[in-house]
């Protein structure tokens, strides 16, 4: 009996183990776990269907192992990622911001009070899509673009002989 109780804590204590990575490959990781060590095993993402998110773990990366199977054996586990900790802690701990960052610079950040959203991105972004509108005001670092519509609708120029141009009898601000 007292055998059987040992196997039974034995087995119930390896059903939820926390972990970190040792080792990333595409699909699976190696997980450390206290002496014991989970090599290839599979690894949660976020949604892996018709929809897809992907992330390889990060070297170092806290995670909870489930163990699918019985006993000691943690090769039938799956590792879910995710949890902060020393190494990796959470980008944010406001309540009302939702923030992805992905390091090297490059991070998003919305703001679930006021609806902005916040990107920076030093690597530059490119879009590729057949058309791109925008519903509100684009602004760069010198003004906006209805500011360099209306210096293009009332500009003029000055002719070497002594009289201006008329200005444009085209606005570029009609649509």
């Amino acid at each position: 009996m007292r055998q059987q109780a040992e196997r039974d804590r034995l087995a119930t204590a390896n059903i939820i183990r926390l972990g970190y990575v040792v080792v990333a490959d595409k699909n699976t990781v190696s997980v450390k776990t206290g002496d014991n060590l989970a090599t290839r095993i599979p690894f949660f993402v976020f949604c892996a269907g018709r929809v897809s998110h992907y992330r390889r773990p990060t070297l170092g990366e806290q995670c909870l192992l489930l163990n699918l199977g019985s006993g000691d054996n943690l090769n039938n586990a799956v590792a879910l990622m995710g949890l902060p900790s020393d190494k990796f802690p959470s980008p944010t701990v406001k309540e009302n911001e939702f923030m992805t960052d992905y390091s090297g610079g490059m991070k998003e950040v919305y703001n679930l009070d006021t609806g902005k959203l916040t990107c920076h991105y030093p690597g530059g972004v490119e879009m590729y899509a057949p058309k791109f509108k925008n519903h509100g005001e684009i602004i760069d670092h010198t003004r906006s673009m209805e500011a360099d519509r209306n210096i293009y609708d009332s500009h003029d120029h000055p002719e070497s002989i002594g009289s201006k141009t008329s200005p444009p009898t085209q606005k570029q601000s009609e649509k």
